[in-house]
């Protein structure tokens, strides 16, 4: 037997915007992932023509690249402690909590050019952390895209377990940690000896990286 779909209000003339465009493909890709969305949807869920869409959004391109500074952006105000390092450390943490938000974007954001408002904001941000913390101009632009680089590929490979469980189990699941290693202590020693740290809370390795690049950086 055919499961009747969910029937959705129809949005209100002149109501449609660029906000609830963003909220409302957000709501799909968070359960679907970017597999899951296409205008047809969005304008499915909003009870609208789908080309009503492209009067806000060229492309379903554009659209993704929108949530994608949305999510950089995350809804956390960028530090100002004063503390460069306490600052710095935050910026980074904020950064990988917003991707954990929504786990099904963390690959656009990896890929996509750095080029919306928020992409702006959060570099100029952090930049300006590291030259205050008196790093002279090219070791804090490295700096910078070392963080940056070691935050998306931490944030991307935990990110991709939580889809997984998400796509399993539902939005409500719960996500419990990568699975542990094991191998052969015989085989491989060195792997075995630091195999319970390797599967150790991925919130911890996080913040024990970052601490090991601010020292390497005299921070």
């Amino acid at each position: 037997m055919e499961t009747a779909q969910p029937r959705h209000t129809r949005t209100p003339r002149g109501t449609l915007s660029q906000q609830l465009l963003l909220d409302t493909a957000m709501e799909i890709v968070d359960i679907g992932g970017v597999g899951g969305f296409s205008m047809r949807a969005l304008g499915a869920r909003l009870n609208i023509d789908p080309t009503a869409v492209y009067r806000h959004f060229r492309t379903k391109n554009e659209l993704l690249e929108a949530l994608a500074d949305r999510v950089v952006r995350g809804d956390e105000p960028l530090p100002h402690t004063g503390d460069p390092r306490a600052d710095i450390r935050e910026t980074f943490a904020q950064l990988r909590r917003s991707l954990l938000r929504h786990p099904t974007l963390a690959p656009i954001v990896l890929r996509r050019p750095p080029g919306g408002e928020a992409s702006w904001e959060r570099t100029n941000h952090a930049i300006g952390l590291l030259r205050d913390a008196g790093l002279p101009d090219r070791q804090a632009s490295d700096a910078y895209t070392t963080l940056l680089f070691y935050t998306l590929g931490h944030a991307l490979t935990e990110a991709r377990h939580t889809a997984a469980t998400i796509a399993r189990k539902g939005p409500d699941a719960t996500v419990t940690p990568i699975t542990a290693i094991s191998s052969s202590a015989s085989r491989y020693p060195h792997l075995a000896a630091v195999a319970d740290h390797l599967a150790a809370d991925m919130q911890a390795q996080f913040h024990d990286g970052l601490s090991l690049i601010l020292a390497a950086l005299a921070i």
